[in-house]
């Protein structure tokens, strides 16, 4: 049995067929956005990662960095220490990746 850690929800009553990143809601926001995603049942060596990149492509933040369960998933981006302005999620998953748009405006 994998541990999913407490602050990553997962909804493991339906399996997803395919990989997807939703769009962040809310969107703008103030401090804090919800980011889903769906990672299907796949090879399980896979690893999953979640970085927030800003406007000059830097990275600001990792939010998940690990093997994950098919399932769907949602992580909470707090931002409160970071300036107003656009944002990139960027989900990768093996050689697939899907990146959305977020603005943080204060």
């Amino acid at each position: 049995i994998h541990s999913i850690p407490e602050w990553l929800d997962a909804d493991e009553n339906t399996l997803p067929i395919s990989f997807v990143l939703y769009r962040p809601y809310p969107n703008p926001f103030n401090p804090a956005t919800t980011i889903r995603f769906d990672i299907p049942e796949v090879e399980m060596r896979l690893i999953a990662t979640l970085h927030i990149y800003d406007i000059r492509g830097r990275l600001v933040e990792t939010l998940v960095n690990g093997r994950l369960l098919p399932g769907t998933y949602s992580v909470k981006w707090q931002a409160d220490g970071f300036a107003s302005g656009m944002y990139f999620a960027r989900l990768r998953y093996g050689k697939e990746m899907k990146t959305q748009k977020i603005l943080l405006l204060k």
